[in-house]
This record gives structure tokens, C-alpha cells and sequence, in this order.
């Protein structure tokens, strides 16, 4: 590969493309992002967003330094350092780069139009900070045009683990559990397909123990709805080993919980943004929130 360092303005077509900002979270991204590409078979393409609230932002900073040009006041040092790094360490991926003036997740969704996939950095925190670092990450989730993984800080990057699917019988779920198998083909690991449940009314009585018979009658449902997903998956991928898991409670906390020891855990949307059913609005922002492995949001359509 070439040593050259300088960013480009174009995007190879099929790239797995990985935001990075100059944080301590590049680095868990970056080797996320290039182990995809590396099983994919696709190129790696990392974009720094160089982002200025407003134009009299720009003005006043160009004003104050002396400076003439936008490129003047570009932050130059963290894509070529991030370039030349990951260059290093993956010599036979094709790595390219780009910093375009525009806010993160605007030029993100822009970038997936042509993507194979794009990877964020997520993490957890509080309070108002807690929303508002979660803008970016989730704007690019709800609306990129190929799937999104968001990687929280320490996540594990490999390939190990099981691949983690939430499913509730709709269309969206449905693609989901398609792109796990998928990905669990290439890592050549198992797939759980997760399908939850909470209030169900038997005979006019509420189902709470698992003592009672409605409990089996009620998981039997949910079992029947995954296996309809999973069944053509299993005969299209029968060398992937798959296990369907029917749990009682809150779709986030289940996922999340399932996250612990999963190798990625994968959702699914709506294309018109949004998400229905099982992942209905707060619950996905839960999900990416609050699970510790990386999690891929997958669009319908």
C-alpha cells in the first residue's frame, strides 16, 4: 500500500468508512473497523469530520489567527497521524482518508450512501452529557443508508463471541437476523437470536411464573415467530450454528444483558427512521447505550 498520508476527497465504493475525532476512542474503532474490512474484503476508509458550529465561527477564528483560508484553520494532525498508524498496522488493506468541513454525523450519512458499513464510537455517560454525546452516533443510526456499528469505548474488536440478533417478527428484524447470519458465516460463529416478551394474558389471567402451563404457551409463540425468521436462514447457512432464545422482559435490558458475552449484537430499523416493535424509539437508544459489545444497527430497505 502507498505510504502517502495526505487525506482524499473521494470514498472508495464498498468501504467500511470509521469516524474518528482525534479521541481515545479511535483506536477501539479503528480495529473494529479494520477487522471488518479485512473479512469483508472491502477497503478501510477513515473520515474526520473538521466541524465549525457557524460561519461567523469560522469567520471570527480566521479573524482572530491571521489566517486567510479555510485550510488554515483545518486541524491537519489527526488524519495523517491516523492514517500513517493504521497503514502500519493493516499493510494490506487498501486505507484511505478524508476531513471534510462539516459536522460529524452530516458527513457520515453522506459517506454511507456508497458503504459497505460505517463504524462510530459510542459511550456511556450521564445526565446531560449522556444525550448529547449520543446526537452524533445516533443521527448516523437512524439514518445512514448501510448498516452502522457503534463501538463503546473498551469494547472487544475481534471476531470472537457469539453474533447477538434481536428479532420480533417484523420485516426489519427479519434483515437483521439475515445480516448476522451473514457476518457469523464469515467469523464462522454461532448465532443467538434473541425474541422477548412481557405482559401476556391466558385465559383472562396474566402469565407471571414459570410454573404455570400458560408460561410453555407463551414462550411456544415467541419461539414459532423467531423460527419463522431463522428457518430459511438455517437452510441458506446450515453450517452456522444457531440457538433461539425466548426471554421474559424488557427488550433493552434482555439485549443488553445478552451483550455481556456477545462478540456483536445486531438490530434492526425501519428505512424511514425510527424504530417500530420490539426496538421502539428509547429502547433502541437504550440498547446502543447500555450494551458492551459493539452493536450494528441494520436499515430495512
Amino acid at each position: 500500500m502507498s505510504s502517502d498520508t495526505n487525506p482524499t476527497t473521494s470514498i472508495p465504493a464498498n468501504a467500511v468508512v470509521v469516524g474518528i475525532d482525534g479521541s481515545e476512542r479511535d483506536a477501539t474503532c479503528l480495529a473494529y473497523a479494520a477487522g471488518a474490512a479485512t473479512r469483508a474484503g472491502c477497503p478501510l476508509h477513515l473520515l474526520h469530520a473538521q466541524e465549525l458550529v457557524t460561519e461567523l465561527a469560522l469567520s471570527d477564528a480566521v479573524s482572530a489567527r491571521g489566517l486567510g483560508t479555510l485550510a488554515d484553520v483545518a486541524d491537519d494532525g489527526v488524519l495523517p497521524a491516523a492514517l500513517s498508524d493504521a497503514r502500519s498496522r493493516w499493510p494490506d488493506l487498501e486505507i484511505t482518508g478524508s476531513d471534510p468541513w462539516a459536522h460529524a454525523e452530516r458527513a457520515l450519512i453522506e459517506a454511507s450512501e456508497g458503504a459497505h458499513l460505517v463504524v462510530v464510537g459510542s459511550r456511556s455517560v450521564s445526565g446531560l452529557e449522556r444525550w448529547i454525546l449520543g446526537r452524533s452516533s445516533l443521527a448516523v443510526a437512524m439514518h445512514a443508508a448501510c448498516p452502522v456499528v457503534l463501538v463503546p469505548a473498551g469494547a472487544r474488536t475481534g471476531a470472537e463471541g457469539d453474533v447477538v440478533v434481536g428479532v420480533d417478527g417484523s420485516e426489519h428484524s427479519a434483515l437483521a437476523a439475515e445480516r448476522a447470519f451473514w457476518i457469523a458465516q464469515i467469523r464462522k460463529a454461532p448465532v443467538r437470536v434473541i425474541t422477548t416478551w412481557s405482559l401476556e394474558i391466558v385465559d383472562g389471567m396474566v402469565v407471571t411464573t414459570p410454573e404455570n402451563p400458560a408460561w410453555a404457551q407463551v414462550e411456544g409463540k415467541y419461539r414459532d415467530l423467531a423460527e419463522r425468521i431463522v428457518a430459511p436462514l438455517r437452510e441458506r447457512c446450515p453450517e452456522v450454528p444457531c440457538e433461539i432464545d425466548v426471554r421474559r422482559g424488557s427488550p433493552a435490558a434482555v439485549l443488553a444483558e445478552a451483550s455481556a458475552t456477545a462478540g456483536l449484537l445486531v438490530i434492526g430499523r425501519r428505512g424511514r427512521g425510527g424504530f417500530r416493535g420490539m426496538l421502539l424509539g428509547s429502547v433502541a437508544h437504550k440498547v446502543i447505550e447500555t450494551a458492551t459489545c459493539p452493536v450494528m444497527v441494520v436499515r430495512q430497505g
